[in-house]
């Protein structure tokens, strides 16, 4: 269904819920959801939410279905990250099985995806970034945080091991070992609560150094620790691509994220080697697997691929050795 198609039933499940009365006059328009759901922007007096609603099918040329549970899932993420830090997520306003509503950003805040991309490269946004991962990450491993509501990885399976890792080894097959290895060890870890999509597209930032927001939560499940710092990571390798005058600024940012990620107090330690192979793996993925970055263009897309096979197939020492490569 389209925006226009689900408006009445928008409202009325607003008015069942409380949320609006039946003379409220509001306005219901598309807010960019990306493939897998439908996102609504209602405002009205007194009124600013966003509506989400989980697609079963995704809107993409290849068929490509998903548990529609994943919402729940997400608005339990929610109120997880603000449990963390109050700031951090929007609030959680209703949740159903049918629709999540939030309350909705300032209007002037943009992604750290379109900021990045305009080579507005804030470290700030970086660090905090690496800091509030590591709490995430330490707090659920210890039970602070409860996670007995991310066990299921269903949704994490049918978004991102099937159509990125999965279908990478079937278009690299000589890597096929490699990035099995990586899909065994993310398999058999279960030590915190992961995103599953930590990505500039999913950082809500605003003017203050505190107005940054987490979003998308949809796939959130216990596993793999070196998942989330690898996506974040692996974007700024791909804007580095994308935006070559700006690499060092980008390879700044992943500097200032893994600091900031490792001088939390008892922040987790990272196995390098799968942190390496994930790094990897997000490279290919974003140019072969079935979700492709918008914005490389087809040499930029050759040069991603090339860097991702090879920091599969002769790892670096380190993360930021990845960015030497993009020189040689």
């Amino acid at each position: 269904m389209n925006a226009v198609s689900i408006t009445d039933t928008v409202v009325t499940h607003l008015v069942e819920r409380g949320l609006i009365s039946d003379d409220t006059d509001v306005t219901i328009s598309a807010l960019t959801g990306g493939v897998s759901n439908e996102v609504l922007a209602v405002t009205g007096p007194g009124v600013d939410l966003v509506v989400k609603r989980a697609l079963g099918q995704l809107r993409t040329s290849e068929l490509w279905e998903a548990d529609t549970a994943r919402l729940l899932t997400e608005g339990r993420a929610l109120r997880a990250a603000r449990a963390i830090h109050p700031k951090s997520a929007p609030a959680v306003v209703d949740l159903t099985p049918q629709f999540l509503v939030i309350e909705r950003a300032p209007i002037q805040w943009k992604t750290w995806k379109e900021a990045l991309l305009d080579g507005v490269i804030d470290v700030g946004v970086a660090a905090r970034l690496g800091e509030f991962l590591a709490t995430l990450q330490r707090d659920s491993a210890s039970g602070a945080i409860p996670t007995t509501d991310f066990s299921s990885r269903l949704a994490f399976e049918q978004l991102r091991v099937d159509p990125f890792h999965r279908q990478i080894a079937e278009r690299h097959p000589d890597l096929r070992p490699v990035i099995d290895q990586t899909i065994d060890v993310m398999a058999s870890s279960k030590s915190c609560l992961v995103h599953g999509d930590y990505t500039p597209k999913n950082i809500m930032v605003g003017e203050s150094p505190d107005d940054v927001w987490v979003i998308d939560w949809e796939v959130a499940h216990v596993g793999d620790p070196t998942f989330d710092p690898a996506w974040i990571i692996g974007h700024l390798l791909l804007k580095s691509v994308h935006r070559p005058e700006m690499a060092r600024a980008y390879c700044n940012a992943a500097a200032t994220f893994v600091d900031s990620h490792s001088g939390v107090d008892d922040a987790p330690n990272l196995d390098h080697d799968q942190l390496i192979r994930q790094l990897g793996c997000l490279l290919l993925a974003r140019v072969d697997g079935r979700s492709p970055v918008e914005y490389l263009s087809r040499p930029a897309q050759h040069v991603v691929r090339q860097l991702g096979r090879e920091v599969l197939q002769t790892p670096p020492d380190t993360i930021l050795d990845i960015w030497k490569a993009l020189h040689d």
